[in-house]
């Protein structure tokens, strides 16, 4: 399982099945409890991670201790490259939204097989670059949107860049709190964005979904940028 994993991982998408072998036999199996955190944010980076199993989320907190969700990590994905290659230490805590299940590859054995695989190197750093624009895309949404737009942006992106057409179910993917957190924003403003967008006639509100009645104002909602 480990290895198939590991073979959909962007960050070893050029590796040959030997050298993605090598990853796996190098890297060890961790398990974690739900609310369990893996590292802090500022803790020295000592590895990089694959997740297996489950779901994490890897947040920042502002001085007033408001958390702000950076990316939800899913199975098969790979997360805490960029801290190798900078300053040393984690940009983000991770936490286990759900009882997980974790590859750790250790910094040293990393360096030690990039030294021996140039190409691992570059993956690596491809990855790291697609990281930092997720991070600045992230930063744009969430100072230059009002939430109801950061909303509109989320669930579009629901919907896998298919068109969406009126009576089209989109599913909200996480429960409303962790879709709060996506949008930079708390549950309860959330809520009553929903509510003002179901009584616009905008789209119906689920439990875990939403059934869109008007998808050319859900569309323009995304695409307005604001002048500020």
């Amino acid at each position: 399982m480990k290895t198939s994993i590991v073979n959909d991982v962007v960050l070893f998408a050029h590796l040959s099945p030997s050298d993605r072998d090598r990853v796996v036999s190098a890297a060890t199996d961790h398990r974690l409890a739900k609310g369990e955190v893996l590292f802090h944010e500022g803790d020295a980076a000592q590895a990089i991670f694959i997740l297996l199993e489950g779901q994490m989320k890897l947040v920042r907190y502002s001085e007033k201790g408001r958390e702000l969700l950076i990316h939800l990590v899913k199975p098969g994905q790979s997360f805490a490259e960029a801290a190798l290659f900078g300053s040393g230490t984690y940009p983000a805590t991770a936490e286990a939204i759900e009882p997980s299940r974790v590859l750790r590859l250790a910094r040293d054995t990393l360096l030690g097989l990039i030294r021996a695989d140039p190409e691992l190197g570059l993956a690596m750093l491809a990855s790291t670059a697609l990281w930092t624009r997720r991070l600045a895309g992230k930063l744009q949404l969430l100072t230059q949107r009002r939430v109801e737009e950061r909303l509109a942006v989320y669930l579009l992106s629901r919907a896998g860049g298919h068109q969406i057409c009126a009576g089209d179910v989109v599913p909200l993917g996480s429960p409303k709190h962790l879709v709060a957190a996506q949008c930079g924003t708390a549950p309860e403003v959330l809520s009553r964005c929903f509510r003002k967008l179901e009584e616009a006639g905008v789209f119906e509100v689920g439990s875990d979904s939403v059934t869109v009645h008007d998808p050319q104002r859900l569309r323009d909602l995304a695409e307005w940028i604001g002048s500020e």
